[in-house]
């Protein structure tokens, strides 16, 4: 039995299920469908570098839905041609292919559902096959047009038995025409795609990894932590760095019962719902009972706004939001990443004191900040620069 997917993984599918579903339609808008389809295939790469099968899986799903409620039928075709090069180059990438071995996978696996769906739509909707060969005859004339107006009649010539045998044989032409399309797409998505996937490679470490210069013995400082704990230093002295390699590592188990949450500087990236109580609960396996979601609230200072939608809420309110959600995930630790910086005094204080109250009743925080207000409450201040 396949084991669900993780907040962390359903939150990825989502995102980059939404890039593609942007990159689809920005291809609407444009005359260059070869490179969006080469775009839109980048985000199903990301996602096949790092994760589960399911995971790529879901945000196809995601993908395709949104994709035909906003742009039709043809276009949600094109998702799962992007999810499958996509799919194809993240592995070859994580698996270190060849050219050769990462085009013969596409052929295998992306050209045969490709080269048959299109086949059997065409094969059992003659109306459809119809319009779309006249489509295609169409704009090969206004092509021919264009080229002889720059003086290549000959080219046009050439290439004008060609395209009329393409549509009368189309059961043998579409078919090889995508298988060269097939080897284009996946090698040009990892041409173009590999920096990118390289880059969130390096960035986001879904398997625990620890960023290179950070220090085994700062994350168990930090993974110990007792009370309200100052995480201070420099800016560039590694801060955001150091805590989220404690939330990934091993150890820590992010989201989980008794292990650790994290709370990011940006109030709005971190809410969800559309209502409080449907942020509270985004992502629990158990939702939890009324009493439980009351309380949380109550120790953030937001008693009552169950039913208030999240997008009234200002920073201050939408941090405490953050908040209240860990402690429904019932950690040991709070790793709160300069929460306090991106708000107006009046909301600073409001998040200080809800972490405060999250510390008095028995979970551990660990802020990093350089704000002397945040200092001055802590019961301990790790130095960052001094303990290098």
């Amino acid at each position: 039995m396949t084991e669900r997917l993780t907040p962390y993984e359903l939150a990825a599918a989502a995102v980059m299920a939404d890039l593609t579903v942007g990159v689809v339609i920005i291809a609407k808008l444009t005359p260059f469908a070869y490179l969006t389809t080469v775009l839109g295939a980048i985000p199903f790469a990301v996602l096949a570098l790092r994760h589960r099968r399911h995971v790529v899986v879901v945000s196809f799903w995601i993908a395709v839905i949104l994709t035909f409620l906003l742009a039709g039928f043809s276009s949600a075709t094109q998702v799962l041609v992007m999810a499958l090069f996509g799919g194809v180059s993240g592995r070859a990438a994580a698996n270190g292919w060849g050219p050769l071995r990462t085009s013969l996978t596409a052929i295998a696996v992306g050209w045969t559902a490709v080269a048959s769906l299109s086949v059997g739509v065409l094969a059992a909707l003659p109306g459809f096959r119809a319009l779309n060969l006249d489509a295609v005859e169409v704009q090969w004339q206004g092509t021919t047009r264009l080229l002889e107006r720059v003086g290549l009649a000959g080219a046009a010539a050439w290439f004008d038995p060609l395209v009329r045998w393409g549509i009368d044989k189309w059961y043998m032409a579409l078919p090889l025409a995508q298988l060269a399309f097939s080897v284009v797409v996946v090698l040009l998505v990892g041409r173009i795609g590999g920096p990118t996937v390289r880059r969130v490679d390096q960035s986001i470490r879904p398997d625990g990894g620890e960023a290179p210069h950070v220090r085994r013995e700062d994350i168990d400082r930090i993974l110990s932590a007792d009370g309200f704990v100052a995480l201070t230093g420099p800016n560039g002295a590694g801060k955001s760095t150091l805590l989220r390699a404690a939330a990934m590592s091993g150890s820590a188990s992010l989201g989980r019962a008794n292990g650790t949450t994290w709370i990011g500087q940006r109030p709005a990236s971190q809410v969800l719902g559309a209502r409080v109580v449907d942020d509270l609960v985004w992502g629990l396996e158990a939702r939890p009972s009324p009493v439980a979601i009351g309380a949380a609230l109550r120790t953030v200072g937001l008693s009552g706004f169950e039913r208030r939608e999240t997008d009234s809420l200002s920073g201050g309110e939408q941090q405490r939001l953050a908040i209240a959600a860990a402690l429904l995930r019932k950690p040991s630790l709070v790793l709160s990443d300069e929460t306090t910086a991106m708000l107006d005094p009046a909301g600073r204080a409001s998040v200080r004191r809800a972490l405060l109250s999250v510390a008095r009743q028995g979970t551990g925080v660990v802020h990093a900040t350089h704000l002397d207000d945040d200092i001055a409450i802590a019961d301990a201040n790790v130095n960052l620069d001094l303990s290098r």
